[in-house]
């Protein structure tokens, strides 16, 4: 999909157009082969930089080569259970989300115009369309890859909060747990903790290299250090947020498999409870129905089966209190 928008003045959205022209800002997701040869032969970009963007495990990093800067960086997205697809779907039985992920979103950075490239529709690009971002104009080039990036550090932060929601909520539901599907779904967290803690890190050295060596394309004035600065911050967060999170999720599910074991054995503690305390009147009456002699006082006595059933029933509650008493149970 290929869309052109074009906004001059700062206090309205951006308005689709038809053609590239100056100031305009060309978004590219999952293009077509013509769409990529119509931009890359319109702004003398080699293909190779639209194809390089397309990587889905393309790392985060900056280059700037012949009146050009690239600039990769990775934006989270949340990965929904659908039923559609069972082959690549993981539901999770408590949150019905799959997992957090990380999507490459590349900008190349010109003198009069501003492409970005992505293989879906980025989350943080949609805000500026739908005209959530204040003071975006597609003229400032600096002004708006700096917005993204620190609105993009800000959804980082956004995902994280969720995480620990969910991993909160997770957590008391092992408490009685005895199977392993919690503990699937903690791994999954865990799994997409790591996703974002190495796309923050890698997105903390674009800041950074951005910010200590802007390129000719990327120009800075004083308010956009302020706001790249800001970013760095907000960045920064997210990495010790994801970094804490990560740590106190292996203790939890350290824990929690503690807590799992431990409900196991009580369940077969009862089980075992219960089987001793039927095996006393199982003998009894095992005994009574071999080919022996029966007393006379029993087999002469019409409460004779009462007699035995009250026995062995007694018998079986004196074992219980010794039980509960030496705190067994």
């Amino acid at each position: 999909m290929l869309e052109i928008y074009r906004s001059a003045d700062a206090s309205h959205g951006p308005s689709k157009i038809d053609t590239i022209e100056s100031g305009s800002w060309i978004r590219m997701i999952q293009p077509t082969e013509d769409e990529i040869t119509y931009v890359c032969t319109t702004l003398s970009i080699p293909r190779d930089d639209i194809i390089t963007l397309l990587d889905d495990e393309e790392s985060p990093r900056i280059e700037h080569d012949d009146g050009r800067t690239l600039i990769i960086v990775d934006t989270p997205y949340v990965d929904i259970d659908d039923d559609t697809d069972p082959a690549t779907s993981y539901p999770a039985k408590t949150t019905g989300i799959t997992s957090y992920t990380t999507v490459p979103s590349g900008f190349i950075v010109m003198q009069d115009t501003i492409v970005t490239v992505s293989l879906r529709k980025n989350p943080v690009l949609q805000t500026f369309i739908d005209g959530k971002v204040k003071n975006f104009s597609t003229v400032k080039k600096t002004r708006f890859l700096l917005q993204f990036l620190y609105r993009n550090a800000r959804l980082f932060i956004q995902h994280l909060r969720q995480i620990d929601n969910l991993t909160n909520t997770i957590e008391h539901t092992l408490y009685k747990a005895t199977k392993n599907e919690e503990l699937f779904e903690m791994l999954r967290i865990s799994k997409s903790l790591v996703y974002m803690t190495t796309a923050l890190k890698a997105n903390e050295a674009v800041l950074e290299k951005l910010y200590r060596f802007p390129t000719p394309e990327v120009r800075m004035y004083e308010e956009d250090e302020d706001l790249l600065e800001d970013t760095i911050i907000e960045n920064r967060q997210a990495l010790e947020m994801a970094q804490t999170y990560s740590s106190t999720l292996g203790h939890i599910m350290d824990t929690c498999a503690s807590i799992i074991n431990n409900n196991v054995n009580s369940i077969m503690k009862l089980f075992t409870v219960v089987t001793i305390l039927l095996t006393i009147p199982t003998m009894i009456a095992s005994f009574f129905g071999m080919n022996v002699i029966i007393p006379e006082f029993l087999s002469e006595n019409p409460l004779a089966f009462l007699l035995l059933i009250t026995g062995s029933l007694s018998i079986s509650a004196v074992l219980l209190w010794l039980l509960f008493r030496r705190k067994i149970i």
